[in-house]
């Protein structure tokens, strides 16, 4: 329970997403509530969300696909969730991009993100708003993603086309490899 006897039941808070989300701001007035939304979760409050000015919404579009690519499921069962997570994300990018949306919302793809996390790191914190944030120094240690770009590749083998993380290379190299010395050669 937390004020105002809002049950903490998952089960209450997805019967009927709306009240309680309605409920729970209106229970903690002058605090600010954030929380992690993603494809796996129950979509019905994601337009009221949108259409709110007050709202603040940060997005990193195909991160759900690292859960999928980390887990040593059957790759037919992860391109079948693969294509409804994204289906559903998608459905949700749409509304956010609506001319209806109110929200201030930021959208980066994970591949954006990946590249360098600290700049929408820092964004997402400044609009949290801590009285004393101060500035990242480094980024949080992420996890391996070696692979992953295979992985994307396979499921655009398999017929699925992953647009939602960004261009991922299917090889990733060493950043500042030197080339080799060219040759001379004598031109007669």
């Amino acid at each position: 329970m937390i004020n105002g006897a809002l049950s903490d039941s998952a089960a209450k808070r997805d019967y009927d997403p709306r009240a309680f989300l309605t409920s729970l701001i209106w229970n903690t007035r002058g605090e600010r509530q954030s929380f992690q939304f993603g494809p796996w979760d129950n979509q019905k409050i994601g337009w009221q969300i949108a259409r709110d000015p007050n709202a603040q919404i940060s997005v990193v579009s195909g991160a759900w696909a690292i859960p999928l690519f980390r887990s040593n499921k059957n790759f037919a069962d992860l391109r079948s969730e693969a294509a409804e997570l994204q289906k559903i994300e998608s459905k949700h990018l749409n509304e956010l991009r609506s001319t209806y949306a109110k929200a201030r919302i930021r959208i980066w793809t994970m591949a954006e993100f990946i590249e360098a996390p600290m700049e929408p790191l820092q964004t997402i914190i400044d609009e949290i708003g801590f009285a004393h944030s101060r500035r990242l120094t480094e980024a949080p240690t992420m996890v391996d993603l070696e692979g992953f770009g295979q992985f994307l590749q396979n499921l655009k083998n398999q017929g699925m086309h992953p647009y939602l993380m960004g261009d991922f290379p299917v090889e990733k190299g060493p950043v500042n490899m030197p080339k080799p010395p060219s040759k001379p050669y004598l031109v007669q």
